[in-house]
């Protein structure tokens, strides 16, 4: 790796203050073959899968084949048969020992397509396993419509308009089971992506749990935005948890950073609402399996839902919040019996289909960017402060083609980047001042740097950020705490244990 000094500047623009749904920022180059890609997303066909493994009345985990053409058996051969249908992808059936059915086969169905670096991962998931009121009941109507329905049928719709595209970056689509008795299946592969890469490198997992838009939790308005869940350090998951700050740094928060630039310059119909935790007080998803391996990883997730959880801990009183006001208060019931999520009532009509599939657009915009990124630089340290201005040294990446690079930089006040500062390759030594990250002398702030590729496809931000003051620059003690495991899943009993 050839190491960087600070360079000269060659381009300053302002970077938007609020992430998708902003004015796209002038120096994000578009890639018209992945403008073409987002088009072809089919808001039917998101509806069609979603009404198919509606159809198979039960997804429950254990529940193989309580009839014939019903169950997750049922379900998983559906997906398995759908993704072996899309030509240039490898299908696997991958096996996963779940401890509440040991004596039914449990698989998650997993797809790849294989890019110019088959061990560098860009990871889009969501489960298909499905629950009623009771979590162990195997053979009560449970249709999952939107959990999990929607967000499988976004994941098959993604593997579906990727395909037939050339990537640097192998991209894999998991649709996992178990998630619903305590993530099974996701801690299964995330802990072993040996068995299908022989040297696997996570860029990012990008998870999708009920992303259907209700329309009786939603108003239209609400149909505008999304959740994307990313949580610091420590992981903000438990009931009583506060919300995270600006002030603290992750890998995953860098990923809600780039979603909000690229997010918003492909797709500027919908925003994202970043939520400052790893999930709803209490509750989990599939991409906490992989937050646990050290894999930047976030979750997208409708506005609001028909489910008595709160959408964080913001309140300011008693902790965990309440349910949102404005859900209707069938959604409100903590016995699951009226709510949609959880229950028999989950079904596709209460689906909003174009909704499913703006937040698929911005996942595949994200997706295919990534997969076409050079690497993130490395070892990136920062010198200085944040009254006289800095100097940055860094490594290249180690994968790809790099034009220049970005430096940006935000208050710890801020979740994101003020402005991006363009740097070339070989020039002096040049101290980059606060104003020219806009930001003023002796405030605060975190920085890093980019790589982007001669086309403008840009990698994510080198992690860890370096954190500034006035007096000194340094990374901070916590940044590579990364990795604190998800404690055991617990007996399946709970109503809202998992989504």
């Amino acid at each position: 790796m050839k190491r960087m000094p600070m360079n000269s500047i060659l381009l300053v623009v302002a970077l938007p203050f609020v992430a998708v749904g902003a004015a796209p920022d002038a120096g994000v180059t578009k890639d018209a073959e992945i403008s073409a890609i987002l088009r072809s997303v089919d808001s039917t066909r998101i509806l069609d899968t979603a009404t198919t493994l509606q159809n198979f009345r039960t997804r429950q985990s254990c529940s193989d084949q309580p009839e014939p053409g019903h169950g997750v058996t049922a379900a998983r051969e559906f997906l398995f048969k759908q993704y072996s249908s899309i030509p240039g992808l490898q299908v696997r059936l991958d096996p996963f020992i779940h401890s509440n059915c040991p004596n039914s086969p449990t698989f998650n169905v997993i797809a790849w397509l294989p890019g110019k670096d088959p061990d560098r991962l860009v990871i889009i998931g969501g489960h298909y396993d499905s629950r009623t009121t009771v979590v162990t009941d195997s053979t009560s109507d449970a249709p999952g419509g939107n959990d999990a329905g929607a967000q499988t049928g976004v994941v098959l719709q993604l593997a579906r308009v990727l395909a037939g595209h050339q990537f640097d970056s192998t991209i894999v689509f998991m649709s996992f089971s178990g998630e619903e008795q305590g993530l099974f299946g996701s801690r299964s592969i995330a802990a072993n992506l040996n068995r299908y890469f022989e040297d696997p490198r996570v860029i990012v997992m990008l998870n999708t749990d009920i992303p259907g838009g209700d329309s009786t939790a939603n108003a239209p308005a609400d149909l505008r935005h999304f959740r994307l869940y990313s949580p610091g350090i420590p992981r903000e998951r438990l009931s009583t948890d506060p919300d995270g700050v600006t002030d603290n740094t992750s890998p995953s928060r860098g990923v809600m950073r780039y979603i909000g630039t690229w997010g918003g310059a492909y797709v500027p119909s919908i925003t994202m609402a970043p939520k400052m935790r790893e999930d709803r007080p209490g509750r989990a998803s599939d991409h906490a399996s992989f937050i646990s391996q050290a894999y930047p990883a976030v979750r997208f997730m409708e506005t609001f839902e028909c489910s008595p959880s709160p959408v964080d801990n913001s309140c300011g009183g008693p902790l965990p919040c309440p349910a949102p006001a404005n859900v209707p208060a069938n959604c409100k019931d903590t016995s699951f019996k009226t709510t949609h999520q959880h229950s028999p009532n989950d079904l596709v009509q209460f689906i909003t289909p174009h909704y499913a599939a703006r937040i698929a657009r911005v996942m595949a915009a994200v997706a295919a960017s990534l997969a076409r990124a050079p690497g993130s630089p490395q070892n990136f340290t920062a010198s200085g402060n944040a009254v006289q201005g800095i100097s940055i040294k860094f490594d290249e990446p180690e994968q790809g083609h790099v034009d220049h690079f970005v430096v940006a930089a935000r208050s710890v006040d801020e979740n994101f980047y003020r402005q991006r500062v363009a740097i070339a390759h070989h020039t002096e030594d040049q101290v980059i001042s606060p104003q020219a990250l806009g930001l003023h002398p002796g405030d605060s702030f975190f920085v890093s740097v980019s790589a982007v590729d001669g086309q403008g496809h840009e990698s994510l931000f080198a992690y860890p950020e370096v954190r500034c003051d006035s007096t000194s620059c340094a990374i901070p003690s916590y940044a590579y705490n990364v990795t604190a495991p998800l404690p055991p899943p617990p007996p399946a009993k709970d109503p809202a244990e998992d989504d």
